[in-house]
Parts: C-alpha cells; sequence; structure tokens
C-alpha cells in the first residue's frame, strides 16, 4: 500500500472520530412534516457571512406546520422586516437552541404575545426575550408555519441549531439531522498565490486552473502548474484555494464544502471542518474565500490558508497554510474535500517552482496603505478617515488625495466598519445621509450623526461618496382599492410604500385614532392591513410613513367597512 494512501485511511478514520467527539448526537423531531430536503446547507459560502443554518424546502409555496424538535421554552420571539423575518428561538434541556426563521404566522402563547407587544409597543418589529418557562413547549408541539418573512428570497424554513451558552451556531447535519446525502463533493478548480508570511496575497500572484473529472475524482490539465519564482518572498510562500461545491440527495441545490485537507510531499498543511461559526466571527468568510472570485464569478473558492487575522474556528491545523519552497522545487499537491457523511472526492497535481529571483518584497505596501494589524488615520482638508484594527482583511492602498471623495477599493470587502468624520458649517437638522456607489454601482444610503461641527459615518463599504439632503417625503399609494373608495368589503387593504432617496423607517395606521397593527414586505413595497371579521362601520384611516430623515407623508381616507 502506497504512503499517500495510508495517509488517506488514516485521516479520514481521524475525521470520522472527530465528527462524533464532543459532539452530543440527538434524535430530534423533525421541524416540518415533509421530506427534508435541503436547498443549503450550514456553512455555505454567503455574502459577509456563512450560512449558519440549514434552509429546508417548502415545495416552494408556504402555509405547512413548524414543529419544536425538542422539548424546551421559548426564549426569545422576533418579528423583523429584513433577516429572518418572523422567527422562533426555544432554548432545550441538551444545552441547544433551536431557531425557525422567516415564519407567515406564530401559533397559540407566541401568537398572543406577540399581538400584544406588538400593541404596546406600537410597532410590526419587535424582539421579545422571555423568562425560562414563561412559553414551555413540547417535543412536536406547532409553534408556528412556515413562509416566506423577512429577507427570503422564497418560501422555505431556516433553521438553526445554537450552542445556548456562547450562541455559537452548530451544524446540525452532525448535531442530530441525518439529511440523506449519497454525492460527493465536487472539485471545479484549483488556485496557487504568491503569499506574505502573514498569508495575505500579493496583487496579481496567482495561477487559476480549471479541473475536470476522471473516474471519482479530479484532475487539471497536464497534470501540472508551473510557478513563477517571483511568487516566493524571503518570508512568504505560496498557498492554494479550491472551488468546491456539494449537492445532497433530492435536490441539485448547490450547498457549501463542510471538509477539505490539503496534502504536500505527503505533509498535511491545513485542514477545515465547518462544525461550527460564532456569529462575531462570521463576517471572515470574505477572507477564508477568495472574495473576488465568489464577487465577480461566483466561483466558490476555499481558501488552504488564512490571514493572521481570521479566527474562524473551522480550521484542523496549527499555522496559516502559507507553504515556503525554493526555486526550483517539484510539489507533490493532493486535496480531498468531503463531506459530513465522509463521501469524497480528490485531486492530486505537481506543482513545479520555476527558476528565478524571488520577490524582493516581503510586504505588500510600504506607505499610503491600511493593514489588518494597524489602526490608520488618513486627512485631507476638512474629512478624517480612521481605520482600526481588522478593518480591512487583507493590505489595501488607500489614496490621501482623494479621501474627501472617495475611501478604498469598492471591489474590496469590509470587516469592521471604518469612521468617516467630516466638518460641515451645514445645517445638522437631520436631512442629510451618505450616498456611497460600492461594487458594480451599488448605491448605498447610510446614515449620519452629527455635533455642530461635523457629520459622522461609519460604513461597512468602500467606493466613492457624497454628502446628500433628503428633504422629499416617501410615496404611499393604495393598491386594492382607490382613494375614492367609501366602502369596501375586503378582509385587507394594501399600501405600496416607498422612499427615493434613504429609504423607509417607520410605518403606522390609525383606525378612528387607534394605533391597529399592519405588515410591511419590503420586497414588494407593499404594506398590509388584515381586518378583524367583526370589524364594521365607518372608520377614518390615517397612515404615516417616516423615512430615515425623518421626513413624513400622511395618507387618510373615511372608508366604511361592511
Amino acid at each position: 500500500m502506497q504512503k499517500s494512501h495510508l495517509l488517506l485511511v488514516g485521516f479520514l478514520s481521524f475525521t470520522s472520530s472527530l465528527i462524533g467527539q464532543n459532539l452530543e448526537k440527538h434524535d430530534y423531531h423533525p421541524p416540518l412534516k415533509i421530506p427534508l430536503i435541503l436547498a443549503s446547507n450550514f456553512g455555505e459560502l454567503r455574502p459577509n457571512h456563512f450560512h449558519m443554518g440549514l434552509d429546508f424546502k417548502t415545495n416552494g409555496k408556504e402555509g405547512y406546520n413548524l414543529y419544536s424538535v425538542e422539548d424546551g421554552f421559548v426564549s426569545r420571539i422576533k418579528v423583523s422586516t429584513y433577516g429572518y423575518g418572523k422567527a422562533i428561538y426555544i432554548d432545550h434541556p441538551n444545552g441547544v437552541t433551536s431557531v425557525y426563521a422567516h415564519c407567515s404566522e406564530f401559533k397559540d402563547q407566541i401568537d398572543s404575545l406577540v399581538r400584544s407587544t406588538q400593541k404596546k409597543e406600537g410597532n410590526f418589529e419587535i424582539d421579545i426575550s422571555l423568562k425560562k418557562n414563561e412559553i414551555v413547549v413540547k417535543r412536536g408541539q406547532i409553534i408556528g408555519i412556515s413562509g416566506n418573512s423577512g429577507g427570503s428570497t422564497a418560501p422555505h424554513l431556516h433553521f438553526e441549531l445554537r450552542d445556548t451558552k456562547t450562541e455559537h451556531a452548530l451544524n446540525p447535519l452532525i448535531y442530530g439531522f441525518d439529511i440523506a446525502d449519497s454525492k460527493a463533493p465536487e472539485i471545479r478548480g484549483v488556485k496557487v498565490y504568491g503569499l506574505t508570511k502573514d498569508g495575505y496575497r500579493f496583487p496579481d500572484k496567482s495561477i487559476r486552473r480549471t479541473t475536470t473529472k476522471s473516474g471519482n475524482d479530479y484532475v487539471i490539465t497536464d497534470n501540472l502548474i508551473t510557478v513563477p519564482s517571483s511568487y516566493l518572498s524571503k518570508t512568504g510562500g505560496i498557498g492554494f484555494a479550491f472551488d468546491v461545491i456539494d449537492r445532497l440527495d433530492g435536490a441539485s441545490n448547490q450547498c457549501g464544502m463542510y471538509g477539505g485537507t490539503l496534502i504536500i510531499n505527503n505533509d498535511t498543511i491545513f485542514g477545515q471542518e465547518i462544525k461550527r461559526v460564532p456569529f462575531e466571527s462570521t463576517r471572515f468568510v470574505n477572507c477564508h474565500k477568495d472574495y473576488n472570485e465568489y464577487s465577480v464569478n461566483k466561483r466558490k473558492f476555499h481558501k488552504a490558508f488564512k490571514t493572521k487575522e481570521n479566527d474562524l474556528p473551522i480550521y484542523t491545523q496549527n499555522g496559516l497554510g502559507v507553504y515556503w519552497t525554493t526555486p526550483g522545487a517539484l510539489l507533490k499537491v493532493h486535496f480531498i474535500a468531503y463531506d459530513v457523511k465522509l463521501n469524497r472526492s480528490e485531486i492530486k497535481f505537481d506543482v513545479k517552482i520555476a527558476e528565478g529571483p524571488i520577490n524582493s518584497l516581503n510586504e505588500i505596501y510600504s506607505s499610503n496603505a491600511a493593514n489588518p494589524d494597524t489602526p490608520i488615520r488618513f486627512e485631507k482638508d476638512n474629512t478624517t478617515v480612521d481605520f482600526g484594527l481588522a478593518t480591512v482583511y487583507e493590505p489595501m492602498k488607500v489614496s490621501k488625495s482623494t479621501i474627501d471623495k472617495s475611501i478604498g477599493d469598492p471591489n474590496e470587502p469590509v470587516n469592521n466598519a471604518y469612521l468617516i468624520k467630516i466638518k460641515s458649517n451645514e445645517k445638522k437638522d437631520g436631512k442629510h445621509y451618505l450616498e456611497m456607489i460600492t461594487e458594480k454601482g451599488r448605491k448605498k444610503a447610510l446614515t449620519l450623526t452629527y455635533d455642530d461641527s461635523t457629520f459622522y459615518c461609519r460604513p461597512k463599504y468602500f467606493g466613492t461618496y457624497t454628502i446628500k439632503r433628503d428633504v422629499t417625503p416617501p410615496a404611499v399609494s393604495p393598491i386594492n382599492f382607490t382613494t375614492s373608495t367609501t366602502y369596501t368589503t375586503r378582509t385587507s387593504l394594501q399600501w405600496r410604500i416607498s422612499d427615493s432617496q434613504i429609504g423607509i423607517d417607520d410605518y403606522d395606521l390609525f383606525i378612528d385614532g387607534e394605533w391597529v397593527l399592519i405588515e410591511y414586505d419590503y420586497k414588494s413595497g407593499l404594506v398590509t392591513y388584515n381586518r378583524e371579521t367583526s370589524f364594521v362601520g365607518t372608520k377614518e384611516l390615517k397612515l404615516i410613513v417616516k423615512d430615515e430623515c425623518g421626513n413624513s407623508t400622511e395618507w387618510k381616507s373615511t372608508i366604511e367597512f361592511k
């Protein structure tokens, strides 16, 4: 038996034992009583975050009962226009919290508490923290109805398991949910980079190769990548990334890679297993993946190295994975991608380092740059820009001469928000906002705070920007009735609301002077009033919509409900 094969057998045995270690397996009740088919798995690469749960398909429609997966108590209920929409959190005796997101409805005590809280607070969006055993639920109890609320783009159940104590998201496929999966991951591409000792990529020093399938595994053309000697530096080396997706049984959706191991010259250099992800670290997905490949080409390259700031607890080897070598070296590269069921794919190829001089630089930029490990301030005239620790993932050139209108590279992501301070004599009346044009020309309207002399903004984007003033109130128009309607038998009324600049902040409907609940779906721009069947008579309606700069529109009408 060859040494590499022995390594593989040992590696898989080790991995199999790891999956069972320190991870309490539990026989949970299914959250849906339909076949559990995944649209997305845990750890899938997303914009600015890992996918922190499982997305269960609901046959493209809303309305399925949702069941508590175990005995416990409701610890939190949140209703949000964005994000998880209507969501339920249940704490269980085994130290795990289950989360059910994008619901269309709540049930029983949960629904009653939500409605009373919304009425008390005069707001559709609420966030309720409950005391232990305030609402007790049993295993298999119906707690809500599946839906498409919040940031969901299609009906489904987003389901999570979290460590109750740390609130880290846990991979449900390890912690108790057995989803059919007989398919091995697909290795679609390989990249090689020139790296600093800290895992940062030298600009314009990368090579990409696509793969083809050969039997059960993957190959590249000629089984060889030749790397220029200039990719190496005195203290740095090279690194690898692999474009990998996975699919589970029952659907063709592209899911994320669970595990991968890089072996060079029979030594294990780097590995990942996405068992748990802290929410405070999830934004490091932007440097775990090749961000530009993801944003421009939609390719899902997992780096088999990391930067020194990356604190994600998903890596199985010590060290950064920067491989130090010399001109003329020949490397035997072996990469294994696998899923929770230990279905695996492999690719083996050679890397030849060309003869010649190495890179004379040990760092990427010597001046006028933001670095992840060093706070820095840039100033020009009335503008000051402060970068704290880990604002950027990689060193980034910053032009001091243009910071009054442009910050950084719009194609690069931001980790921790930075601070823009602009001294101005303009009247600070709350009507100003910062508009930033970022990646792919997208416009982001960002709120400003201020004192007598200065505007402040904390962006999580780079790009060109201007301070704008918004004095235009939102637009409000009835949808399923008209402004001339004098009576209606409809069970619900709808309006479309929109704002042309900074965006909607608040919306309230009053009937005969009393606040009533309306629901806002930002995806359609619709607000909906659902009428009680006993609600009849002539009523005065007043809908007030405000934007983030305090501009307000008031729509009024008198309607007889029949």
